[in-house]
């Protein structure tokens, strides 16, 4: 059981480092780090399972498991300042289709320029 749970936590962290490096480059897919998550969710799973049979972890498995605490608590603020970017721009453009629909049935425009009748 211990050798099961050295080998799930291996993978938790190959895992976490490969999320960090998504998450970390400019302009990844956040496709990419659901998969990833969901990934991890599963060896989560699988190794409380494992860790509940065997009843206590050894030392190394605690620094693994440390390692990959720091990891996500280095990449959860990164996760909510892209979130939040991703929600301006998504604000941005909801102004945009508001203003274009308000202005759409005006009448004419010259140059690019509208003549705003709605007063």
């Amino acid at each position: 059981m211990e050798m099961m749970v050295d080998t799930l936590l291996e993978r938790l962290l190959e895992a976490t480092d490969r999320l960090e490096q998504a998450v970390t480059q400019k302009d990844s897919d956040p496709d990419t780090w659901l998969s990833i998550l969901d990934e991890r969710e599963a060896l989560i799973l699988q190794i409380e399972e494992n860790a509940v049979a065997s009843s206590a972890l050894t030392a190394a498995q605690r620094q693994r498991l440390t390692q990959i605490h720091e990891t996500n608590q280095r990449l959860l603020p990164l996760i909510d300042t892209r979130k939040q970017g991703v929600q301006k721009q998504i604000n941005n453009v909801q102004r945009s289709k508001q203003a274009m629909n308000t202005y759409s049935d005006v009448g004419p425009s010259g140059y690019g320029a509208f003549f705003d009748r709605k007063k």
